[in-house]
């Protein structure tokens, strides 16, 4: 309906529960075959499986140790060989969703998702996220499920507290409600990380590859700035040492490339035909390929009977 307006943001914040994976790749193998795979052949299975919310799949470069300027007291870059490579962020609208997932698809089938995990995963940690403690404060893009590479710096910012959780989270709401208002950002997103369960996360089925618990975060940021030199503005020196009390490392990794795979609770067309078919749609405007009786018939009743994104 012409002069409709979508509250994306309301409607992102309805999930309740959310997994958070982040990691690296196994040693011998190389990045340039790890990300497309991952992408393309790992990403669209998961984005299938019922009860799924929102599925987002972040490939990070090398963290940007002065992104925000000199930060006395925080370490701003890890050793090379501690980078994560990717962050895949799975949401639930509830724990109907959760326990659909969980439930999906049957174990036989889910081995063979899973096997991808042994495949690829050098190091991984799942961290949870419940409720309000994950919320997007504000969203300018006004494209619900981006898939590419992004219009404007996206950026992955880790914190890692140095003290009690209670103080650390109060410093890190703080601190997003300030940069929310800032000029030039255009979308941000808060994560406050339950401790990882990795007994959960082995009852599940998950094989644990999990990190140890002096290279694991604690909070995440999905930070999209108009240029990436706005960042510079967002912590003064007089911030920078009140933070410090609170946060004893930021890392803020660049995200060369957002990928929506579900949105909304449906796959999105790069769920259903893998992102190289949707930068050959994208490059004819061949916008007929999203048509959702030709996806039905493609793909069954996965696909949306309302469209696809």
């Amino acid at each position: 309906m012409e002069g409709l307006v979508t509250d994306w943001v309301g409607q992102e914040n309805q999930a309740t529960i959310c997994r958070v994976t982040c990691g690296w790749k196994r040693p011998e193998l190389s990045l340039d075959a790890v990300r497309p795979y991952w992408r393309d052949a790992h990403s669209p299975a998961i984005a299938r499986r019922d009860g799924v919310y929102e599925y987002r799949h972040y490939p990070l470069d090398p963290v940007i140790g002065d992104l925000f300027g000199a930060l006395d007291g925080i370490e701003t870059a890890p050793p090379s060989d501690q980078q994560l490579m990717w962050l895949s962020d799975v949401r639930y609208r509830d724990q109907a969703g959760l326990d659909a997932f969980g439930a999906s698809p049957p174990s036989d089938v889910k081995a063979q998702i899973l096997a991808d995990i042994e495949m690829i995963v050098d190091k991984s940690t799942t961290y949870l996220v419940l409720g309000d403690k994950a919320r997007t404060l504000i969203d300018r893009l006004d494209d619900p499920a981006p898939a590419g590479p992004p219009a404007h710096p996206t950026f992955s910012v880790f914190f890692k507290q140095r003290g009690d959780e209670a103080p650390f989270r109060s410093a890190i709401n703080d601190l997003a409600d300030r940069w929310a208002g800032a000029p030039g950002v255009v979308r941000l997103r808060l994560n406050l990380f339950e401790i990882p369960d990795m007994e959960a996360e082995r009852k599940a089925g998950y094989p644990v590859k999990t990190h140890p618990q002096e290279m694991q975060y604690q909070a995440w940021i999905d930070l999209t700035l108009e240029d990436a030199t706005i960042a510079r503005g967002l912590i003064s020196p007089a911030e920078a040492v009140a933070l410090g009390r609170e946060v004893r490392a930021i890392h803020a990794y660049p995200a060369p490339a957002v990928y929506t795979f579900n949105h909304g609770g449906s796959p999105t067309l790069a769920g259903l035909r893998g992102y190289p078919a949707v930068a050959a749609i994208r490059g004819l405007n061949a916008n007929h390929q999203r048509d959702p009786g030709l996806l039905r018939w493609m793909y069954g009743d996965v696909a949306p009977a309302a469209g696809v994104r």
